[in-house]
């Protein structure tokens, strides 16, 4: 398989959007895979998602001429706070990710959240061990190194929450 991260991606045509976050030719099962990756509002989720799926049926479609290949356009859209929609399953399945990578891409997010979080409001960034919140009182854990104990089954982390507003 081939695969490419942020490259522009030629084709026979002039396309405007040609520069997927992910694209994959497996030439094995001829296929191509476009990923799309958004973090976005919880109020422009549902948007976010369909504009990406929408963005890339010019280049999806011109692929599939030259490669002769199916070709799929896989949006991955979740919150800052990780809710994601009812769709995001489905999409994760398609991707054939495993529920512990899943979990350890939310610990990312959750992380990042935390930096840019503390960096936007110009306070200090809270230790990496434990995270007080001192709103509600709730303590959380770093999941900083939790990849290693996620791959072999020692540890478990939480599944994304759907967003139920839709």
């Amino acid at each position: 398989a081939e695969i490419r991260v942020d490259t522009r991606i030629k084709t026979d045509v002039k396309i405007r959007c040609n520069r997927p976050d992910i694209f994959i030719l497996d030439k094995r099962h001829n296929r191509i895979t476009l990923i799309e990756v958004g973090i976005t509002s919880q109020d422009s989720l549902q948007i976010v998602e369909t504009e990406k799926l929408r963005k890339y049926d010019l280049l999806a479609n011109e692929l599939g001429l030259i490669y002769k290949c199916s070709v799929e356009i896989i949006p991955y859209v979740m919150t800052w706070d990780g809710i994601v929609t009812k769709y995001h399953k489905t999409y994760v399945k398609r991707l054939q990710i495993p529920m512990n990578v899943e979990a350890y891409i939310q610990s990312i997010r959750a992380s990042l959240s935390d930096i840019l979080g503390a960096e936007m409001h110009k306070q200090p960034i809270p230790p990496l061990k434990q995270v007080d919140n001192e709103e509600d009182d709730v303590k959380t854990e770093n999941t900083k190194n939790i990849l290693p104990l996620i791959l072999y089954g020692l540890t478990t982390a939480k599944e994304p929450t759907t967003n139920t507003n839709e």
